[in-house]
């Protein structure tokens, strides 16, 4: 899969949130040195880009 964040001017507002669903978001978190956490839905993490922009990583629990 490929995502592309656009870098245009007023294409977004600033904090914008795109949430990906994976299989492993521990193997994700090791790579970027992140910690996980527990939600009730998922075990996440949170990254942001140098705009700002949020990704939210998660594997669904359950």
């Amino acid at each position: 899969m490929r995502l592309f964040l656009s870098e245009h001017a007023a294409d977004a507002r600033p904090d914008t949130l795109v949430y990906l669903r994976v299989r492993d978001v521990d193997a994700i978190a090791s790579e970027f040195g992140v910690r996980t956490e527990d939600a009730p839905w998922a075990r996440e993490i949170e990254l942001r880009d140098p705009d700002g922009n949020r990704l939210r990583i998660g594997t669904p629990t359950g």
